[in-house]
């Protein structure tokens, strides 16, 4: 069904369960924009560097490709999200190219004051990562984990936020 509408869920706040208003706790993920759209908040996604557009929010990158058209199509406020899903299929010297691209990624988006963001890509339960493993890989990379997540929740509260209260009035 989510293939169908271009849908998918980026995450839910389940910190009291009990009391959960969809509205306010599923930020939805989508291509372009759809009548459901007013219901939630939601990113417009793009998987590709040259469909990127002036209301593109979120890009996911791979860190292989060429980051030449990235630093040209790149905009302020861009989130750039990075997967970690395809890194288990690598060997290490892959691996540690991977990493490698993904600090140079992480310094792009700090100089372009774009959003970085490392996403575990699972599509199942079975390729979730534990927060451990999440946080060792970014301080592997370099990056501080306790900055990574507050920038990343004061990125999401501005873009959820702005467009929600447009759509709500």
């Amino acid at each position: 069904m989510s293939k169908l509408s271009d849908i998918d869920i980026i995450g839910i706040d389940s910190g009291n369960a009990a009391n959960t208003n969809p509205q306010e706790n599923i930020i939805l993920r989508i291509e372009k924009k759809n009548p459901i759209a007013d219901l939630f908040p939601y990113l417009i996604v793009a998987d590709n560097v040259r469909s990127l557009d002036g209301k593109t929010d979120l890009l996911v990158f791979d860190p292989f490709q060429g980051k030449d058209a990235l630093k040209i199509k790149a905009k302020r406020g861009l989130g750039i999200e990075i997967l970690v899903s395809p890194v288990r299929k690598l060997d290490a010297h892959l691996s540690a190219r991977w990493l490698r691209e993904l600090k140079s990624i992480y310094l792009l988006c700090q100089s372009n004051d774009c959003q970085f963001i490392l996403s575990s890509g699972a599509t199942s339960t079975n390729e979730m990562i534990s927060a451990r493993s999440f946080e060792s890989i970014l301080a592997v990379a370099g990056i501080d984990p306790r900055i990574y997540w507050r920038k990343l929740s004061e990125w999401l509260y501005s873009k959820t936020k702005a467009r929600w209260r447009y759509v709500k009035s």
